[in-house]
């Protein structure tokens, strides 16, 4: 039997597919708003009320779009995958709960073998928003920090559609936080040392360098440094506890699918 394409996207549908057929699985657009938007921009005849109808079916495919692939159950499940998944799950979990365990007070993230490529990220990130102002460059490097695994999901999610992969990014996301956690924790104190500091005449040049210190002081925010700290610390743990939801619910779609398949 042949199976419909979506005149949107091209996907095929697939049987293990679990949303009706008036509306594609993958870009969630809806085929008969989808088709008759089609035929009234091709006639050049498009009402102000057939344009409203038409942005309100484009934005109710968006939510088709998002919730579709946020819980899109995979169309097939190989064994070797899904030992792989489940494998790179329970790192996860056990990295994950030793992160969440630490303290951010005696700047446990940073003994983390991710702390590294962390901070390379971080690094880039002044260069990156430095034309925009020396508060925004300060800025730069913890946001830049937290962007990549925000972008590297979408592009996982939205455009390859992989779920796992893109709950690994969230995952990566709140171990961001957790690593900015003692860094922004230090911004009275200013203990922690910064990279470049090679000599005691560039120690005494830390007050200018210190990100937070820098950010927070402007804003008359300095002694909220130990609350936004722990904020920024659980809330990487939340992320996390999501990610792992996440992963579980792909696990178990997988398990299903090979089950169904014997």
């Amino acid at each position: 039997m042949e199976r419909p394409v979506c005149p949107k996207c091209g996907y095929a549908r697939q049987a293990t597919d679990a949303t009706t057929g008036n509306a594609c699985p993958r870009c969630g657009v809806v085929f008969a708003k989808y088709a008759q938007y089609l035929i009234e921009r091709q006639s050049g005849q498009l009402p102000t009320q057939q344009q409203a109808s038409s942005t309100e079916a484009e934005t109710e495919g968006w939510r088709h779009l998002l919730l579709a692939r946020l819980f899109h159950r995979p169309a097939q499940a190989q064994p070797s995958v899904l030992m792989g998944e489940a494998l790179l799950t329970l790192v996860l979990v056990v990295w994950g709960m030793w992160f969440i365990a630490g303290d951010w007070r005696n700047g446990d993230a940073g003994n983390s073998l991710l702390h590294g490529a962390n901070l390379a990220f971080h690094e880039f990130g002044h260069l990156l928003f430095r034309p925009l102002g020396e508060w925004m460059m300060f800025l730069g490097g913890s946001l830049f920090q937290c962007l990549v695994p925000v972008i590297l999901g979408g592009a996982f999610l939205l455009r390859e559609g992989k779920p796992y992969a893109a709950a690994a990014c969230l995952w990566w996301l709140g171990q961001n936080f957790i690593d900015l956690a003692p860094y922004v924790g230090d911004a009275r104190a200013m203990d922690l040392p910064l990279i470049g500091e090679w000599n005691e005449e560039m120690v005494e040049f830390r007050s200018e360098r210190h990100d937070w210190h820098n950010l927070l002081e402007p804003l008359g925010l300095l002694e909220w440094d130990h609350g936004l700290a722990a904020l920024a610390h659980w809330s990487g743990a939340l992320l996390m506890l999501v990610a792992w939801a996440w992963m579980g619910w792909w696990l178990w779609q997988c398990l299903q699918l090979l089950r169904e398949s014997r």
